[in-house]
């Protein structure tokens, strides 16, 4: 009766919460309903998840990126490649930016060139950096270089490269563009209410297939169980962030479905720049005092990937062969000793608590250092504030997530090659098998490339590794929807279902 009743009055909160926006729910509206707001809308500015996903309704790039990390056209029709450091790439004719801005090989430089601007501080630039620059042809070719031979490189070009109108950043600004885009993608911005909602509104010039959708508004709910409510009482579309113990009553609701996406790879980083952690015994005492198959079993009902390694057990590259850090308890304390902490450590855990189910992990994961005799306090944050200290330096153990994404450089190149982002951890042999890595076009010989990466740090614990979440989007029974293995909700393929 209580849960029963809870649930109405948090549907009845919500009714009032979008109807006093005024957000209009006829059949040509799409509500969709994510843990956190967009920090900006200039997709070259963000990494963040859920801004990245209203990012991408808004903005293009050259290529659409597939689940086995190959491409199709999006922006470029064509493409060839002239030699293992150069591709010669040619646009769609006609194609406009939301403001009648033509689209040409003018724009994609302008836009490749903004990404090594200092003042946009863009956090994609590590990935793009194995690029050395773009030379003009004519208004619709150009060719792009790498200074050595880029593997991924289209796939890369599909995902960081959003291709914007220089004149009106030019015009506006990069700080007003943050607020009010001008892209080239299926919907344009109509407004954004700054804690409230994202409103677009459909491009009925888009180059490509119209989609389906007049209008969809991206609003934010960080409460897991309100989202669920407000899907099953029919107020919203589609929803992110879903618990796992929270998807049985979406399934045997009749009112709505799952459909799957890209898993999260929540990790716990570890600061190895100073004590206790610069120790490697240390960071690997963390790994063994940590319970991974319990914390699946109680909290993600088994259905959790445990990690062997910082590559994802579901990527391209990955060392199978390794197995999961035990939970050893008696190994962690003794290692501690070892370590020169005969009576344990006391240590600080940050979290970001925007974060699907974290405060639930992080106890877990503390409950178990405390095992070990790693006393851990622990440090919630909101999102910005944890950013910020993330960059900073400022943690000394954190959990934070990456992307369970098909292409291992896509995220071991940000996180483990000191030239990209250099936080936490710094490995001169990991540097140079993760530049090695990029060059290598034989996918058999790539992937060995990165096992060995795997097995490096799996010992130099620059992590401690703990598993990969399938994550889920819920969605009405209304709407057909299928997520992408990019993890984002780009609503252009969603459809009313007939």
């Amino acid at each position: 009766m209580k849960k029963t009743y809870l649930l109405i009055l948090a549907a009845l909160m919500l009714t009032f919460m979008f109807a006093s926006l005024g957000v209009a729910r006829d059949a040509d509206t799409l509500i969709v309903v994510q843990e956190s707001e967009p920090v900006g809308l200039d997709l070259m500015r963000s990494s963040l998840q859920n801004t990245m996903s209203v990012c991408y309704n808004i903005h293009d790039t050259l290529f659409f990126p597939q689940e086995d990390a190959s491409i199709k056209p999006a922006l470029a029709e064509k493409w060839e490649k002239v030699d293992d450091m150069t591709w010669k790439i040619t646009l769609r004719k006609g194609v406009t930016f939301h403001n009648g801005e033509p689209l040409n090989a003018k724009a994609v430089k302008f836009s490749f060139d903004r990404v090594f601007d200092p003042e946009i501080k863009c956090p994609h630039k590590g990935k793009l950096s194995a690029f050395k620059e773009i030379k003009v042809l004519d208004e619709l070719s150009f060719e792009i270089k790498t200074a050595k031979p880029f593997a991924p490189g289209l796939y890369m070009l599909g995902i960081y490269l959003p291709i914007v109108p220089p004149d009106y950043i030019k015009k506006v600004g990069n700080t007003k563009y943050n607020t009010d885009p001008v892209g080239c993608g299926p919907y344009k911005l109509a407004k954004w209410v700054r804690g409230e909602s994202v409103i677009l509104e459909r491009y009925e010039n888009y180059y490509g297939p119209k989609p389906y959708y007049r209008k969809v508004v991206f609003k934010t709910v960080p409460e897991a169980t309100s989202r669920v409510a407000a899907l099953l009482t029919g107020e919203v579309d589609v929803i992110s962030g879903i618990a796992v113990h929270q998807r049985k009553k979406i399934l045997e609701s009749g009112k709505a479905y799952l459909t799957s996406q890209m898993g999260v790879m929540p990790y716990l980083g570890i600061n190895t720049y100073e004590p206790p952690f610069d120790d490697v015994r240390v960071r690997q005492a963390v790994n063994y005092a940590i319970n991974r198959e319990l914390i699946n079993k109680a909290l993600f009902n088994g259905k959790a990937i445990l990690c062997n390694g910082p590559i994802s057990p579901r990527t391209f590259g990955h060392a199978p062969d390794l197995k999961p850090y035990p939970f050893d308890p008696a190994k962690a304390e003794t290692l501690l000793k070892e370590a020169g902490y005969p009576n344990g450590i006391e240590v600080r855990l940050a979290y970001p608590t925007y974060m699907s189910q974290i405060q639930e992990q992080v106890e877990a994961i503390a409950a178990n250092l405390a095992e070990a005799g790693i006393k851990a306090k622990l440090e919630p944050f909101e999102r910005a504030v944890m950013w910020q200290r993330y960059k900073g330096k400022k943690h000394q153990l954190y959990v934070y997530w990456w992307d369970d994404a098909p292409e291992p450089d896509r995220y071991m190149y940000s996180l483990f090659n000191s030239k990209s982002r250099d936080y936490y951890y710094k490995n001169e042999t990991i540097d140079v098998l993760l530049d090695l890595g990029r060059t290598i076009i034989d996918r058999a010989e790539r992937a060995k490339v990165y096992n060995e990466i795997d097995r490096i740090l799996y010992k130099d614990c620059p992590w401690a590794y703990l598993y990969v979440i399938p994550e889920v989007f819920g969605v009405s029974n209304k709407v057909f929807y299928e997520g992408d293995r990019d993890g984002f909700l780009n609503m252009r393929w969603a459809k009313p279902k007939n």
